[in-house]
């Protein structure tokens, strides 16, 4: 396997996909491999009808906060207490507008990912 995504669409509300997992294999790490595999599966998603995207990112995995935020992610909020195995994380909440959307719309749509919240 070289690389796996989970997705969900139309999570929260309409046109919201979130991505759940997002894994490339070890080997391929530093390649850029998960930078071209990651611009196919978002152009996927916006074909489908996406217009946000959202993640969760485990603070402290700068690696892949570092991805995130190249990738386009802004971070909304943080998010504490969930429970991942054996782990209870703090979570950065990222999300991107794709195409004309904007950030505001989709703070409209979805009042759980606010930072006043």
């Amino acid at each position: 396997m070289v690389a796996m995504a989970n997705v969900v669409s139309d999570l929260l509300a309409p046109k919201v996909w979130h991505i759940g997992l997002f894994i490339v294999a070890t080997a391929l790490q530093g390649s850029g491999a998960a930078q071209s595999l990651y611009r196919a599966l978002e152009q996927w998603m916006e074909r489908q009808g996406a217009r946000w995207l959202r993640l969760g990112v485990v603070e402290g995995n700068g690696r892949g906060e570092r991805f995130w935020i190249r990738a386009g992610y802004i971070e909304l909020r943080k998010r504490g207490g969930i429970e991942m195995g054996q782990r209870v994380n703090l979570v950065r909440v990222m999300a991107k507008p794709l195409g004309v959307a904007t950030l505001s719309e989709y703070l409209a749509l979805v009042e759980r990912d606010r930072p006043d919240v």
